[in-house]
């Protein structure tokens, strides 16, 4: 079966130059992203815990990671949340990382909010990792966000295959390999679904900004390419 480690979003390391320690001050004219996602084994584990009164994929499970992600706007620190079944991307204000340690403490509590919000919507724990990024400029910014995008597009017979694996292992039915896309497809029309019917944010995700009035603007039907990078902005 395909380890949670083939899973996860790769293409994060096309990025990892601009990886950094919390623990430094930030560049003038430099933008921080963060990146946080649940760890595939917390998931997993919730998946086999509410296998047998879950619907299949647990379409529940996914709206509150991605509820709980599109909630740390709230924490103020942030002006631009992409949040998908599979991890939330965040842009940091400015305003918020100025000095020697600053970006360790707004990383540390996005990440406690983001995990608290999961387990309220769900009752129960999550285990979230996450990373810190500082980029040169909004568009180098903008570009890890539509990396992040395609992925979770690109992936979805994968993510979702892997969902109904580990629902069909908790009621102790076997599960072929899906490394392959045959494989994948095969797990997915044995369960039912159908991928060309699931809704935008499972392949997509939802975006959200903090507007220049201070309001939260929603997108649940998230562009992509240059009409997606327009988006992330300070509003």
């Amino acid at each position: 079966m395909t380890s949670a480690a083939s899973r996860a979003n790769a293409t994060w390391n096309k990025f990892s130059a601009f990886r950094v320690l919390g623990d430094h001050e930030p560049m003038p004219g430099f933008r921080l992203v963060m990146h946080l996602a649940p760890t595939s084994e917390s998931v997993a584990r919730a998946l086999a815990a509410r296998a047998s009164k879950a619907e299949v994929l647990d379409p529940e499970l996914s709206k509150a990671l991605i509820r709980a992600g599109v909630g740390v706007l709230h924490s103020g620190f942030v002006s631009f949340a992409y949040a998908t079944p599979e991890e939330v991307v965040l842009l940091v204000r400015v305003d918020a990382v100025g000095k020697v340690g600053s970006s360790l403490a707004v990383y540390d509590r996005l990440l406690s909010m983001y995990a608290a919000r999961v387990a309220l919507i769900l009752g129960e724990e999550i285990v979230v990792s996450g990373s810190i990024y500082e980029f040169p400029d909004i568009g180098i910014a903008q570009r890890a966000f539509i990396a992040a995008q395609e992925w979770v597009e690109e992936a979805t017979p994968l993510r979702s295959a892997w969902r109904v694996a580990q629902q069909q292992q908790a009621q102790g039915r076997g599960v072929a390999g899906f490394e392959s896309v045959d494989g994948q497809a095969q797990v997915l029309r044995g369960a039912g679904v159908d991928l060309e019917r699931l809704p935008g944010w499972w392949w997509r995700g939802i975006a959200a900004r903090i507007r220049g009035d201070g309001g939260v603007e929603l997108y649940d039907e998230v562009p992509s390419g240059a009409d997606f990078a327009a988006l992330i902005t300070d509003g």
